[in-house]
Formats: C-alpha cells, sequence, structure tokens
C-alpha cells in the first residue's frame, strides 16, 4: 500500500506541476551557478512568505522585489513577472508538501494509518515552513486568474485523488465503510483542510490563529478515526 500511495503522490507531484507546464520556458530557471541557485531560492522562499501573508491578488511585484532585498535586475533575472513567480512558488511548495508526506505520512503500512498520519502531517510543516501556507492561498487565487484555472484544477483533483486512493485502500482493507464515497469524502477533507487556515484567522485574534487551525485539524483527524471499523 505505501508504493501505491507513494505512485499516487508521483502522479499528484506531475499534476501539481501543471500550471507550470503552462509556459516551461517562464518557469525554467536561468541560472545555473550554485550562487544563482541559492538566489532564486532565496526569492522563491520570501515570496512563499509574502503570499502566504497577503495572498496573491493584494502582493505587487515592487513588494516582493523590494522583500527579497535584490536590485530589479538580479530579480528579473529570475522572474520576469508576479505570475511567472507566483507559478514557481506553487511548484515549489507542492513539491516540498509531497515529499514531507512521503516522509511522515506514506511509510505507514496501512492505507488507515496513512490517511491519519496525513492531517498531523500538515500542522508539522505549518510549524516548520508558515509560509507552506502560500500553496492553499496561490491555488486559490491563480484559480481566478482566466487561463489558469484548468491548470489549478487538474493540480487541485490531483490532491483528491491521493487522499481518495488512500481511503478506497482503506476500504478495501475493512478499516472504513464500504458505503462511503471515496471521492466525495476525500473532496470534503481537503475543502475542509484548505478552509481551516482561513477560518482560523477570521475567528481567531492573530495571537491564536495558528493554534487554532492546530486544534481544529486535529479535530478533523478524529472525526475521520470515527469512521474506523473496529479490528475483529
Amino acid at each position: 500500500m505505501a508504493r501505491a500511495a507513494a505512485s499516487s503522490a508521483r502522479s499528484a507531484t506531475q499534476e501539481a506541476g501543471t500550471p507550470a507546464a503552462r509556459t516551461p520556458a517562464q518557469v525554467t530557471p536561468k541560472a545555473v551557478t550554485p550562487k544563482g541557485h541559492a538566489t532564486r531560492a532565496s526569492i522563491l522562499q520570501t515570496a512563499a512568505t509574502v503570499f502566504a501573508e497577503r495572498g496573491y491578488t493584494d502582493t505587487t511585484l515592487a513588494e516582493l522585489i523590494a522583500r527579497s532585498g535584490l536590485t530589479k535586475g538580479a530579480f528579473y533575472f529570475h522572474f520576469a513577472s508576479k505570475e511567472q513567480l507566483a507559478l514557481a512558488v506553487l511548484g515549489e511548495k507542492q513539491r516540498q508538501w509531497l515529499e514531507f508526506v512521503r516522509q511522515q505520512a506514506l511509510d505507514k503500512p496501512r492505507a488507515i494509518d496513512q490517511l491519519l498520519a496525513l492531517g498531523p502531517a500538515l500542522i508539522r510543516l505549518h510549524r516548520q515552513d508558515p509560509s507552506a501556507f502560500s500553496a492553499q492561498r496561490l491555488s486559490r487565487d491563480l484559480a481566478r486568474i482566466p487561463g489558469l484555472a484548468g491548470p489549478i484544477r487538474v493540480q487541485m483533483r490531483g490532491w483528491i485523488d491521493l487522499v481518495a486512493g488512500l481511503i478506497s485502500q482503506a476500504q478495501r482493507d475493512g478499516d472504513l465503510p464500504a458505503h462511503l464515497d471515496a471521492a466525495a469524502l476525500a473532496a470534503i477533507l481537503v475543502a475542509a483542510t484548505d478552509g481551516l487556515k482561513d477560518l482560523s484567522d477570521i475567528l481567531d485574534p492573530p495571537s491564536r490563529a495558528r493554534r487554532g487551525f492546530e486544534q481544529r485539524m486535529q479535530h478533523l483527524t478524529e472525526l475521520v478515526e470515527a469512521l474506523r471499523e473496529p479490528r475483529p
């Protein structure tokens, strides 16, 4: 099962890269030197932090350049537009999340354990890298841009398919009720996960927002655990 889930994760990785594949020349890094790669990585991390804080629409290219600490020329050498940079950030954060999932969740022996490990893995990732939330915000914001809705939709379906695959395998293992619609439940769980961060930012004061998000994610995992069939 771990191998099957890892295969699904690889498929999700390919699908997650679809938005970037829209304009290959734009997202392919020009720099080939170690210093160039380090600069590009620094830009991506800084931009991810800004996008996580403000979203795509409310972030300006001038702000991204200023936060990078680079001259305009150095910045434009790597990224010519805000859209290009946002697509690159989205692809990088998705790659990091999939790698984290493989390490933290998909190594479990049973599909139900892999499914239940996704929530705690997401909490750990956000603790280690708060900018990881940029992937969710960028997916939502870029999907509203003409020409990008289709590729973003494909990427989101890849995530749903990954979760649905774990649910289906858990049903075959006898760990989840067979009558559940795996695809529908997967869509609900993905939507709930993506929405909980926004909800926590609205309901909780800034000093409590992260803790509120983590508590709600734990409750979501407990709801999935409650569906687990008792072992004979």
